[in-house]
């Protein structure tokens, strides 16, 4: 895991802070996934006061943008003074705000005011429909205006042992080993050097891929090399078997949430490590401060 944090901060991140999954399903974000888009959800619960979660995503997710769920209950504070303090305290950070449909014209422009004038907050004072199929295009809307795709086009997942490949050339024999990333238009593996050779560009046909107990076969071109400490890097681009660039439309389908498992794994093992240390720390405090009485 440590030799990946570096890796998995990497990259422009959207945390929805408390989302209504009611008007907004997890399942969007494997469908904003292929769009270019990483998004997160975060809870609230008893254990972790949210404030703190938030601390702790702005200070190891330099470039992530927040929506908060502003409907949703908070204990013991508001939305409005966690937002303000840390914005304060992250001046740099994107900030914005969700809530379910109002009736009233007023109440809207209410919120608007506080979060949009009052407050500055850069991302939009979002409402939401209460039919949630009419909530994907807000919210893509939303992540487009935003710039949240980052400078990626595709998002890449970060492979463990889970995520493996294997193809057979002539004179070469069978190549197998662990993918190091994938995504649903490259994938890349690193091989002993001159274990394998081939021409830029040069087609391998008919790999099979072993993805999260996913199993599928795709034709790949070999895009780019590059040395690196354990041997090459091989990246390859996908290729359909009628020899057009990216995944058959089949095999994207069924990819396309395996990526975003393994990158929720990724993100949330980072983060639930840290929550739990901040959570121990807190009840540390809590049981001297007991102690003192």
């Amino acid at each position: 895991m440590h030799s990946l944090v570096n890796e998995i901060i990497k990259g422009r991140k959207t945390f929805f802070i408390a989302p209504d999954r009611t008007l907004f399903p997890q399942s969007y974000l494997e469908e904003y996934l292929v769009l270019g888009y990483e998004c997160y959800f975060i809870d609230t619960d008893i254990f972790l006061p949210i404030e703190v979660k938030v601390d702790i995503i702005l200070s190891v997710f330099k470039d992530s943008i927040l929506f908060f769920n502003v409907d949703a209950p908070v204990q013991g504070t508001s939305w409005a003074y966690i937002i303000k303090e840390m914005q304060e305290k992250y001046p740099s950070a994107l900030f914005g705000v969700l809530y379910a449909k109002r009736h009233s014209t007023a109440e809207r422009q209410s919120l608007e005011h506080q979060y949009l004038y009052a407050m500055g907050i850069q991302c939009g004072c979002i409402q939401l429909e209460y039919q949630k199929r009419d909530n994907f295009q807000i919210i893509e809307q939303v992540l487009y205006a935003n710039q949240a795709m980052g400078r990626r086009k595709y998002v890449r997942a970060l492979c463990s042992s889970s995520c493996s490949f294997s193809f057979s050339l002539e004179r070469q024999g069978v190549m197998q080993n662990r993918l190091t990333d994938i995504s649903i238009s490259h994938f890349s593996f690193v091989l002993p050097e001159g274990q394998l050779r081939l021409d830029d560009y040069e087609k391998v046909s008919d790999i099979v891929f072993t993805i999260h107990g996913l199993r599928f076969r795709s034709d790949a071109v070999l895009y780019m090399t590059r040395p690196v400490d354990n041997g090459i890097l091989f990246v390859f681009a996908f290729q359909t078997k009628s020899g057009q660039s990216g995944l058959d439309p089949v095999n994207k389908q069924l990819l396309t949430p395996k990526l975003y498992e393994i990158m929720l794994d990724n993100c949330m093992e980072l983060l639930n490590r840290l929550f739990a240390s901040a959570s121990r720390k807190r009840e540390n405090a809590i049981t001297d401060l007991q102690s003192i009485d």
